[in-house]
């Protein structure tokens, strides 16, 4: 019978081997990878909100007038009258007294069958990081803002600009006792294109002109 033999070299190798990996995991070794705080923002928050939103407003293809309290009106009046508008749709009651002073008629509801040049209506909030407005029914006499003219004429103040979406709604459920609006609308303006590279806008592509009040 053949002695058993043993193979020392490689028995040390073994236990070496199951040594360091014992050793190994004994050890703390550091995290590889960064913190992640999953509560924090996706995007970086831009250091001005009203820049953030006319860059985005513009782009999209919506017109944009700064204006404050003391000069809106001048600027509403010079807009109608350079624009020609003949028949003008008011949906924001607020504003009726000023378009009277200053004897500009308009109408405050339309039927299927009537046509306007010009709709007046008020923006809830405005939303920085898109470029959009949001439109609820508390301000306006109809399901869509769109629909209604080919040229709508957007009334907003700066201090209900918001960043996202999510501020916008939590902003509405604020400024409404946590209720949010049964119908709310939200729109970023189009600048649709001919085929001649002309502007032509649609009752489906209307061109928004914002008159945001600071």
């Amino acid at each position: 019978m053949t002695p058993a033999t043993f193979d020392t070299s490689n028995t040390t190798a073994k236990e070496n081997m199951r040594r360091l990996i014992r050793h190994a995991l004994t050890q703390k070794s550091a995290n590889k990878f960064p913190y992640i705080d999953i509560h924090a923002d996706i995007f970086e928050k831009p250091e001005s909100l009203l820049e953030e939103f006319c860059t985005h407003f513009r782009k999209a293809g919506g017109k944009f007038i700064l204006c404050n309290k003391n000069n809106f009106v001048d600027i509403l009046h010079k807009l109608i009258v350079g624009q020609r508008y003949a028949t003008i749709l008011n949906t924001n009651q607020s504003i009726s007294p000023a378009l009277t002073k200053r004897n500009l008629n308009y109408i405050t509801c339309i039927d299927s069958h009537q046509q306007v040049d010009v709709a007046i209506v008020y923006s809830d909030m405005l939303i920085a990081r898109t470029g959009s407005m949001l439109f609820t029914q508390k301000f306006s006499l109809y399901p869509s803002v769109r629909n209604i003219t080919k040229d709508i004429i957007v009334i907003a103040f700066e201090k209900n600009l918001v960043l996202d979406l999510k501020d916008a709604f939590q902003l509405q459920q604020e400024k409404n006792q946590g209720i949010l609006y049964d119908c709310t609308e939200i729109i970023t303006p189009t600048k649709p294109v001919n085929d001649k590279g002309e502007e032509n806008y649609s009752l489906l592509e209307p061109r928004f002109i914002l008159l945001l009040i600071q």
